[in-house]
């Protein structure tokens, strides 16, 4: 990997012009815009958010995803107002709704997104100390894990969760159960509800060893210890369901079938990002890094598999996509096992990809073409859009993690 000055200088171009661009990507879901809203369907948030589109058209709502990534690159460039904003319209949410919302429309009531809040919270206190959030934050931390991601909706019996939909009123209950983990997929065999999604999973025990650390910092060490207790719980859950040694990855699994899915997700890197991986599975994993490492970053999945939805010929989570926020785990992931070189090397990949498309267009969009190098993408419910929020974000956290 050859990282030159010239590459350095337009990565450093391109993160100086995202830091000018979050003012203009803020947004309010107030009174006044509630009232004007042409949709009628926005939900009342406090304080201004980063939409998902950014000052780009696409989404124009605060999403429960999205604005994780949002506010990782807000830390960066110092923005710490509002992030702490965007951390109390989420409170806000699970105090209001019982959960982080997928986004604040009405149509969105119905289910979460995956859950990250804690781990925001977290880095946030990490890089900026505020006992006060985390005092806010503790009790609805708890409120949403056990109300939400433990109700009975959730609970399968492996002792691992699911992911569901409430009612939403526009798409099948499968097909919106499949959005509160990610978009469109063949990796679930067209029923997300029938599986434990290793990411859910993953995230979730992350969400506990984060409460733990609250706990901690605020002083209540029996509190720490039962949820590293419930962490501990999941990941050895994740551990039997999930692992395959004979395949050195881990799978989702379908607990009516009771056996794994055969379908190769970017996802199953996310034992590495929580850290649940041990040494050695990581090293079996590590071989397998190539089945999605491609020219131009890494694939959603290791090849292309047929949609398992009638109605969609093409599924947006699928070969040869690469959605730049779900670099950002794997990469973390492998820096953490010690494979620094190889995470450098699909970080300079991408960001490569996105700072030439970056030229010729204007624009950063929504995923690539991570084998051919374009945006050119089968074509499912919309074409790649172009984004700021989660995208722009992308290039400020794999930028950092590659050159700093």
């Amino acid at each position: 990997m050859n990282i030159t000055t010239e590459f350095e200088k337009r990565w450093q171009s391109l993160d100086d012009n995202i830091k000018t661009w979050w003012d203009g990507d803020f947004s309010r879901a107030n009174e006044k815009e509630i009232r004007n809203d042409p949709k009628g369907t926005l939900l009342y948030l406090p304080h201004p958010y980063s939409t998902a589109g950014g000052s780009e058209s696409a989404f124009p709502e605060m999403y429960g995803w999205d604005t994780y990534f949002i506010n990782l690159a807000l830390l960066e460039h110092g923005r710490f107002d509002l992030v702490r904003n965007h951390i109390v319209n989420h409170l806000f949410m699970i105090e209001k709704h019982g959960m982080v919302l997928n986004g604040n429309r009405d149509y969105y009531l119905t289910r979460s997104q995956t859950p990250l809040l804690a781990e925001g919270i977290w880095r946030y206190h990490q890089k900026h100390p505020d006992k006060d959030l985390l005092c806010m934050a503790f009790p609805l931390l708890k409120k949403e894990y056990n109300n939400y991601w433990l109700a009975e909706h959730h609970q399968t019996p492996t002792g691992l969760a699911t992911n569901r939909d409430l009612g939403d009123p526009n798409w099948r209950p499968e097909l919106a159960a499949e959005a509160e983990i990610t978009d469109f997929t063949p990796c679930f065999d067209g029923d997300v509800r029938q599986c434990n999604p290793v990411a859910t999973n993953c995230a979730l025990i992350q969400y506990a060893n984060n409460i733990a650390k609250i706990a901690g910092e605020l002083g209540w060490p029996e509190q720490a210890q039962e949820w590293q207790k419930e962490a501990q719980k999941r990941t050895e859950l994740v551990q039997k369901y999930c692992w395959d040694e004979e395949q050195g990855f881990f799978f989702d699994y379908h607990f009516i079938r009771q056996e794994r899915l055969p379908y190769w997700s970017v996802l199953g890197f996310w034992p590495m990002w929580v850290n649940i991986a041990t040494p050695a599975q990581a090293e079996k994993m590590m071989q397998n890094l190539e089945k999605f490492n491609q020219p131009h970053g890494l694939t959603s999945t290791a090849e292309q598999y047929a949609s398992p939805h009638p109605e969609y010929e093409w599924v947006q989570f699928n070969y040869p996509a690469g959605w730049p926020p779900m670099h950002v785990m794997p990469v973390e992931g492998l820096i953490t096992y010690g494979y620094e070189k190889q995470a450098k090397e699909v970080c300079h990949k991408l960001l490569n990809l996105m700072l030439d498309l970056y030229d010729k267009t204007g624009k950063l969009w929504e995923k690539y073409n991570v084998v051919k190098g374009d945006l050119d993408l089968p074509k499912e419910r919309y074409a790649s859009e172009p984004m700021h929020g989660f995208i722009s974000a992308s290039v400020v956290i794999l930028g950092r993690l590659l050159l700093k």
